[in-house]
């Protein structure tokens, strides 16, 4: 269910994460369950989908250190590609851009911290 995953942590109290999900077989997933799929801003913003991800998350964890596991995450509507400028032409992160692209989500996985 994810296509690409940013982890955040440098510098906070915990690691989050920018998730975008694989569109095509979470749809499927929404249409199996009777969910609304008309878009994908939609579909992030189900609380089932959310709980998805959630377990997903849940799931993953145990195999990093307890500093290393992801506490929150967002979801986004997006992929990132190169010519968005998020990805190099070798379909690495361009992690400063994303950090600035996605600021707003960033701190709302923080509100602590201010």
């Amino acid at each position: 269910f994810i296509e690409q995953i940013m982890i955040i942590g440098d510098g906070r109290n915990y690691v989050s994460a920018l998730i975008v999900p694989n569109m095509v077989h979470l749809t499927k997933w929404c249409t199996e369950k009777k969910l609304y799929t008309d878009n994908a801003e939609s579909i992030i913003q189900n609380p089932l989908v959310i709980e998805l991800f959630n377990s997903i998350i849940t799931a993953i964890n145990p195999q990093f250190n307890h500093v290393e596991q992801v506490k929150k995450f967002a979801l986004l509507s997006k992929e990132w590609t190169i010519q968005s400028g998020e990805l190099t032409p070798t379909l690495k992160l361009k992690r400063k851009k994303l950090l600035v692209d996605y600021a707003i989500q960033i701190e709302q996985l923080y509100p602590t911290e201010k």
